[in-house]
């Protein structure tokens, strides 16, 4: 019997229902899928769908309807194809690939369909995602999340005192969303009755298959877990944990889909680790009753203070010390206890340096419209991302960047 049980519904009328769509709405859907030659179970991907998505809008938006109407999600978009891409190190270790998940190319029209309604019944009603979730929301992303962070911690560091913060890690959490668990808590939101079917029909029964080459593994059944690669995927798993911070009231949270930090100011790193302590066990027993493992050896603890402190004070998760470090890298940016950013700096430093020793050998070969693609995605988007959060540091540290 699972520990979670739901409260009940305040509203005697279901609010969110799923709605049809009509054929303009699902070439508009079309439209907006991102261009990719990877080919799914059947062979297709988007840059077919677009090329044909006149020909495809009328079927497609009658399975879509029909699938609403039942409450059922089609079996055949439930299989996805696994391909394992090498990362770095020995090639013949599993664990140096990345596995990237490849579902039906046509399901995707029916999950930014839901996508959207879902996103628009919480931004128009009273059950809505946590203010500090910036995964899964319109004009929130990892930039805001980390400006955020920073700029909150710097006025509470500005009042004297500490910040302790423990930058939490879940072990394989998409992975490992309890469907019963996501249910319920979607129930709480007040969810129609037939909204409900859909979702249960849309995470149950799902297969996978691990394609090399030509080669192709036997179905492995998903009875856990998000579907990865998914347009609902990231979105369920902001709804599965959108109460977290609930268990932890005189914590400050910020989440991003499974990259979660929490944060205390005190007088004294004594104070703000055992706050943190104490939160930390809510926080445990909450993940105990979600059916999510923390990654006790990769979860991290910091302290951001002015002044100069050696006093060690540990932050425990069930009676085991975490490591407490001096630097961090949250959302992509490397994050230092003095908040100086000197080694987000280096680091920025070495890959546009590397990139622009490529480029220099591949100009002459590239057109114009080439070169300008490539320093956009290799060397500008390196310069620019998250600048928001660390490009008000004073002009000596930006010196590097400045000369390259």
């Amino acid at each position: 019997m699972l520990a979670f049980n739901p409260s009940p519904r305040k509203w005697a009328k279901p609010s969110f229902s799923i709605q049809p769509i009509s054929e303009i709405k699902t070439q508009a859907i079309i439209n907006s899928l991102k261009i990719s030659s990877a080919k799914d179970i059947y062979g297709m991907d988007s840059k077919m769908v677009k090329f044909l998505k006149e020909h495809l809008a009328y079927p497609i938006t009658q399975i879509v309807n029909q699938s609403v109407f039942e409450g059922i999600f089609p079996t055949t978009w439930k299989a996805a194809i696994v391909t394992p891409i090498f990362k770095s190190n020995y090639p013949l270790n599993i664990s140096n690939y990345r596995p990237i998940s490849i579902l039906s190319v046509v399901s995707k029209v029916a999950e930014k369909c839901v996508s959207e309604q879902l996103v628009s019944f919480f931004n128009n009603s009273p059950f809505t995602l946590h203010p500090m979730q910036f995964g899964s929301r319109a004009h929130h992303s990892a930039e805001t999340a980390n400006c955020f962070f920073l700029e909150t911690v710097r006025a509470m560091v500005d009042k004297g005192g500490v910040v302790g913060a423990v930058f939490l890690d879940l072990r394989e959490a998409f992975d490992t969303v309890n469907h019963q668990v996501l249910i319920a808590k979607l129930s709480t939101c007040n969810f129609s009755h037939s909204a409900i079917k859909w979702f249960e029909s849309y995470l149950a029964g799902r297969t996978q298959y691990v394609s090399v080459n030509t080669h192709r593994s036997l179905a492995l059944n998903l009875c856990t877990g998000v579907p990865q690669g998914s347009i609902l995927g990231p979105l369920l798993f902001s709804l599965y944990i959108n109460d977290l911070p609930s268990v932890c009231p005189d914590i400050n949270p910020i989440m991003y889909a499974d990259d979660t930090v929490i944060y205390v100011h005190a007088k004294t790193k004594h104070l703000a680790a055992d706050k943190l302590t104490t939160a930390m066990d809510q926080i445990t027993g909450w993940l105990n009753r979600s059916c999510l493992q923390l990654n006790v050896d990769k979860t991290v603890g910091m302290f951001f203070t002015k002044s100069q402190c050696n006093i060690v004070s540990n932050i425990t998760i069930s009676g085991q010390n975490i490591s407490i470090v001096p630097q961090f890298k949250y959302l992509g940016v490397i994050i230092d206890s003095n908040l100086s950013f000197k080694a987000h700096i280096k680091k920025v430093c070495n890959r546009v340096k590397f990139n622009f020793d490529n480029f220099r050998y591949i100009r002459n070969a590239l057109t114009f419209n080439a070169a300008k693609l490539f320093m956009d995605a290799m060397i500008m988007s390196h310069l620019t991302y998250c600048l928001t959060s660390w490009g008000q540091i004073n002009s000596s540290s930006l010196k590097p960047l400045a000369s390259l």
